[in-house]
């Protein structure tokens, strides 16, 4: 299972909802730590967890503005491949799909790439 900090599990033998706080070493394998309220933290197994959603930090200036660049090589690229297209005897809607689809293939895979969330396999 791949859990970030920040992520709501449930405990699947009592039910109780936490998020993860950390990661901590044992003998017998690693452990979850989960932050369960004000003060209050319990180690708990892996497999005795159940994800129920995944945290998400509030965006940056910093992250919004290499969204926007990503967006804008993603848009130059598609401009190029478009042309290239059009050049080479493609037609109208060749070009626009071409276009269209490098745009979102470029730019999902970048933004996938460079914002994904940091996740600890455990």
């Amino acid at each position: 299972m791949l859990l970030g900090i920040g992520d709501v599990v449930r405990i699947r033998n009592c039910k109780t909802l936490g998020t993860v706080a950390g990661v901590a070493a044992h003998t017998s394998g690693s452990l979850v730590v989960l932050s369960l309220g004000p003060g209050l933290s319990r180690p708990v197994v892996p497999s005795e967890l159940e994800l129920v959603a995944r945290g998400m930090k509030p965006q940056s200036t910093a992250r919004s503005v290499a969204t926007l660049v990503l967006f804008a090589l993603a848009l130059v690229v598609a401009a190029v491949l478009g042309g290239t297209v059009h050049n080479l005897g493609g037609g109208l809607a060749l070009t626009v799909f071409v276009a269209l689809s490098s745009v979102s293939a470029i730019f999902g895979g970048l933004v996938n790439t460079f914002h994904r969330p940091r996740r600890v396999r455990v």
